[in-house]
């Protein structure tokens, strides 16, 4: 099959229309021929019985032979034809000799050429009817009616084949000059739909060479973008999309490398040189707890780094399992807040909870929750100005808990909102305050979130405040112990 219509589009889509139409044309051609064959015989036929008739009509008009064989011979050689008038026995009455297409004179017709018409049979029949005629003739025989309506002759009228033949043979010219018109029309048209199909596709094809090389930046181009074929500029978008996006993941990705190098490069230096300073007694004795202060935290941040790592390949393989228990948020955020009390004072930010009561009780993962509230309250606390404001809000509605985190400062620009969440992804460090961190923490966030069937969602003005929303399943309370204690006294009592 490659070997006849090709390997590309452009070859297959030529090749096969070319076929195709030679295969119509063939079709058409030979229907064409046989019908309009059997039209010119079906014409000739009705032409010579028309002839025939008016023979007959005379011969029962009781014409003398003598006068009948005069019109008759001028009759054929003006038709081209020849004549021949039979009687019910078979023998030639009329015989027009002088018509050319005889070599002898037949005086009788044998049986099996006449039997049928001088039954009352009209006939027809082509050939030399026993070697009577020099060449193949069409005969059309018709019955000769007496008196009393039995048949007393036949009249034969016969025309040469050559002249249906010549017929045949102009409208088979007529035909193949119309086949090689449609053919070189076919084969232009075929010419520019496949070029037309080939190019955008080519042109899909170098662009995804070039990025598979290694260009990142190649895209199609308008040839297949801008394409009036629907499922060719469908495909060529979709492409350009995918590679921009690549590009896009492929430059977090140095970023994070380059970033995540020099998270890794501080501490483990810090180590390195404490140590050592440690073994060649560098550092002396009363100092040197100090100093293992110093390396213990760092190691605890390469921990915790390492286990964020951890926690993000999990999250990929699908393997996080939720732990769901009903807990306080309200607590749970108090907790977090308090341990970032250091960082508060330090930059001197004010916190307001706004919580509709005391305690509002949630049903998740109380860990992947805490976690959440972590990273964002550290965002927020990250991000915000001195002498700034975090507000966290706590809304029951309905069977959902809303909780926001809101901080001033410098906002998330409107065109990075979207993708603040995506792993490795961090707001642009030259419009940032604060420059730390290896941007995935929300990422972090929002897949804890998804994994308990919600959703979070970012609300910024740059330059003013930011604010993260997200939701959970509202959980029940634990019923109070002077509640159980009554219960059991009742139930004593029973």
């Amino acid at each position: 099959m490659n070997a006849i219509f090709g390997k590309t589009i452009f070859s297959r889509i030529f090749i096969f229309n070319i076929i195709s139409v030679l295969v119509c044309i063939i079709i058409l051609g030979s229907m064409q021929t046989v019908l309009i064959t059997n039209y010119i015989s079906h014409q000739s036929e009705e032409s010579l019985a028309k002839n025939a008739d008016s023979i007959v009509a005379l011969i029962q008009n009781n014409v003398p032979i003598d006068s009948l064989r005069n019109i008759l011979s001028g009759f054929c050689r003006s038709s081209q034809s020849h004549i021949m008038v039979i009687d019910d026995k078979g023998s030639v009455l009329v015989n027009t000799s002088d018509s050319g297409f005889v070599h002898n004179v037949p005086a009788f017709i044998a049986t099996e050429y006449s039997k049928a018409v001088l039954s009352g049979q009209r006939n027809s029949m082509i050939g030399t009817m026993g070697g009577i005629f020099a060449e193949t003739m069409f005969t059309l025989q018709v019955p000769v009616s007496g008196a009393g309506g039995n048949t007393i002759g036949a009249v034969f009228i016969s025309i040469p084949i050559p002249e249906q033949q010549r017929m045949t043979y102009e409208l088979f010219r007529i035909l193949l000059f119309s086949a090689i018109a449609v053919i070189a029309i076919s084969f232009l048209l075929s010419y520019m739909l496949a070029k037309r199909f080939s190019m955008p596709i080519k042109s899909i094809q170098n662009s995804a060479k070039e990025f598979a090389s290694g260009h990142l930046d190649a895209r199609v181009g308008e040839t297949a973008t801008k394409s009036d074929i629907g499922e060719i500029a469908e495909l060529a978008e979709t492409f350009n999309n995918m590679a921009f996006e690549l590009e896009k993941v492929e430059d977090i990705r140095k970023s994070f490398i380059s970033d995540v190098s020099h998270e890794l490069r501080t501490p483990m230096t810090t180590i390195s040189g404490f140590v050592y300073g440690i073994l060649d007694d560098t550092i002396p004795p009363e100092r040197q707890k100090e100093y293992l202060k110093i390396v213990y935290d760092e190691v605890t941040r390469l921990s915790r780094l390492v286990n964020t790592f951890l926690d993000i390949s999990r999250m990929q393989s699908d393997k996080m399992v939720l732990n769901k228990t009903n807990f306080d948020i309200n607590e749970a955020i108090r907790l977090t807040i308090i341990g970032l009390t250091n960082r508060l004072e330090e930059k001197n930010i004010n916190v307001k909870l706004n919580f509709d009561s005391d305690s509002c009780y949630v049903r998740a993962d109380a860990d992947g929750i805490k976690r959440v509230l972590t990273n964002l309250l550290d965002n927020a606390v990250k991000f915000t100005d001195a002498n700034g404001e975090i507000a966290v809000t706590v809304k029951p509605k309905l069977q959902e808990v809303y909780i926001s985190v809101r901080n001033t400062g410098c906002g998330i620009p409107k065109e990075q909102q979207q993708m603040i969440f995506e792993r490795l992804y961090k707001v642009d460090k030259s419009r940032s305050i604060n420059k730390e961190g290896t941007g995935i923490g929300l990422y972090l966030v929002k897949s804890i979130i998804r994994a308990h069937g919600k959703n979070i969602r970012v609300n910024s003005v740059e330059g003013e405040f930011a604010e993260f929303i997200f939701s959970l399943d509202r959980g029940k309370a634990p019923m109070k112990r002077e509640e159980n204690r009554g219960e059991n006294v009742q139930k004593e009592d029973i």
